[in-house]
């Protein structure tokens, strides 16, 4: 009798496995949160790949800390995704400033902290995919994302935004803004409140104008709509 049955080739193998569905993760998402004192720190970072960034005013006396971490495949299609219960947050200092992240891959975060009421030195965000939303004061705010949404409401302070791929939505009062310099290169551009040169183009447009206030306001958008409000 024949024998019908032959090996694979390798190819076929290969393809094959492609085909396959990965292999879910002892658990797919996990919540972590951490009290952190904030009398010692002046400065905070958040930093993250894929996911989205929260920063809000929050009612007590520490900073709240809270990130949901989901397996999801973001850097090939080869390979485990990680166990997001092996994950944790982690919150480091140097000086009077914290960082916060997660060091993992293959991973989406959801950031949110909630701050007291103090005024901090400066709130960094660093996002490479998602949506970033600072909606408390600091002397200085900075926020880069490289594809996503950015939007900052902060009535004090010097703003720094950058988007790659993207809009951006900065509100602050013209009592804060002095010098306002934005950019969009390819994309809507509104203003609100600005007094000086405001250049729309085609396809992006330009702001070099002022408010009354001394801190600085910079905007840039490379794909994607600008929408600038100092309110009285």
């Amino acid at each position: 009798m024949t024998n019908l049955s032959r090996p694979m080739p390798a190819l076929a193998l290969l393809a094959a496995s492609l085909s396959l569905p990965a292999v879910a993760s002892a658990a797919d998402s996990v919540t972590r949160t951490r009290m952190l004192a904030a009398e010692p720190i002046a400065s905070i970072v958040v930093e993250a790949g894929v996911g989205e960034v929260r920063i809000e005013q929050g009612e007590g006396n520490a900073i709240e800390a809270r990130v949901t971490i989901t397996a999801k495949r973001n850097t090939g299609i080869i390979g485990a995704l990680p166990d997001v219960s092996k994950l944790e947050m982690s919150a480091t200092t140097r000086g009077d400033q914290l960082r916060l992240e997660v060091d993992s891959k293959n991973i989406e975060e959801r950031w949110v902290l909630r701050l007291p009421k103090k005024m901090f030195s400066a709130l960094e965000v660093k996002l490479g995919v998602g949506n970033a939303v600072v909606s408390v004061p600091a002397r200085r705010i900075e926020v880069d994302v490289g594809v996503g949404d950015a939007r900052v409401d902060s009535a004090t302070g010097a703003i720094e935004v950058n988007v790659g791929t993207g809009n951006a939505d900065i509100r602050s009062s013209r009592a804060n803004i002095g010098n306002v310099d934005g950019t969009t290169g390819v994309g809507g551009l509104t203003v609100t409140g600005v007094d000086g040169l405001v250049e729309r183009h085609v396809v992006g447009g330009t702001i070099d104008g002022k408010g009354r206030g001394r801190e600085t306001l910079e905007v840039t958008v490379g794909v994607g709509d600008l929408k600038v409000t100092l309110t009285e």
